[in-house]
């Protein structure tokens, strides 16, 4: 749309607005578009007569003054102001000469500008057609490279998401099965008769276990109970923990299966004591099972108290 046209459309509709707003302004316009076609006179001799100081900007003095020469009358002071008002298209207060030039194209008073005659158009030039060929082939092919570029974009996003999406569900499901875990009630290895099985028993369990954190689940469960275990040597705990830190420990068997050979670690207050112990001697602990030992394949006990004889 040319530059001419939206202005007259804009003007088209500023007046609309003004008319919807206040009826009266309808009536000023309908009779001020009257008195601008009945005149006779073109646009320009019409801004000639009104521009009196030829400023390009209309005052309204220089309207009121211009309506009072050719009506004989002298207009009222709200009569002027809505006149004004009509013609302030972009209502920054002024009226240009160049909003007159609108406003009488918009309701079709001649201008009195002879319009310039239209070069007639150029031959087609064989290699302009050319140009504008490789033009259009060199912007279709951006196109199309830009198109692939958002498409691989998008497929990468995807794939972002999808990955993130498969993690999230790893995490959730990792999270359910630590949970059921948790709330999975723990076996209690029990006598037939209800009372918890003995530490040679326990032991013989523990053997017969392959996964690690089976015989962990388990050792978690070991009971503290009495027993009487013969010394085969003593020495320096490296792994102690809390009051079996930088204690003793005794290797030996279990007197009631002496095949079953056990580490028992005990208090580091203990150590000057535990220095004397003898070879086939015996200790009465009450102890339990901490750990196992996995290259020794023995269990691995702690007590605080023990007699020793």
């Amino acid at each position: 749309m040319a530059v001419k046209q939206v202005l007259q459309a804009r003007m088209e509709k500023h007046i609309k607005e003004m008319v919807t707003t206040n009826p009266m302004i309808g009536q000023l316009n309908t009779q001020f578009t009257s008195w601008l076609l009945g005149s006779g006179l073109t646009g320009t001799e019409i801004i000639q007569m009104i521009d009196s100081n030829m400023d390009a900007v209309i005052q309204p003095t220089e309207l009121s003054d211009a309506l009072q020469r050719t009506t004989g009358t002298q207009p009222p002071g709200w009569v002027i102001n809505g006149l004004m008002s009509v013609l302030d298209m972009d209502k920054d207060g002024n009226v240009t000469v160049a909003d007159l030039h609108t406003y009488f194209e918009t309701i079709g008073l001649p201008s009195g500008i002879e319009e310039p005659e239209p070069e007639p158009e150029p031959e087609p030039d064989e290699f302009e057609e050319l140009d504008q060929e490789i033009e259009e082939e060199a912007r279709r092919q951006a196109e199309e490279l830009i198109r692939q570029q958002e498409a691989e974009k998008q497929r990468l996003l995807e794939e972002q998401q999808a990955k993130e999406a498969a993690e999230r569900e790893a995490e959730e499901k990792a999270r359910r099965e630590e949970e059921a875990a948790k709330a999975k009630p723990e076996p209690i290895l029990l006598e037939e008769d209800g009372s918890p099985i003995g530490h040679a028993r326990f032991i013989e369990l523990l053997q017969d276990m392959k996964l690690s954190s089976e015989r962990r689940e388990a050792i978690s469960q070991s009971p503290k109970q009495s027993c009487k275990i013969l010394v085969s040597s003593v020495e320096k705990t490296l792994m102690g923990q809390g009051p079996m830190k930088n204690g003793m420990t005794v290797i030996g068997a279990l007197s009631e299966n002496r095949d079953i050979e056990v580490e028992l670690q005990l208090p580091f207050e203990a150590n000057e004591q535990v220095q004397a112990f003898q070879s086939n001697h015996s200790l009465e602990v009450v102890a339990q099972i901490i750990n196992w030992n996995v290259g020794r394949k023995r269990a691995v006990f702690t007590a605080t108290d023990f007699d020793y004889s």
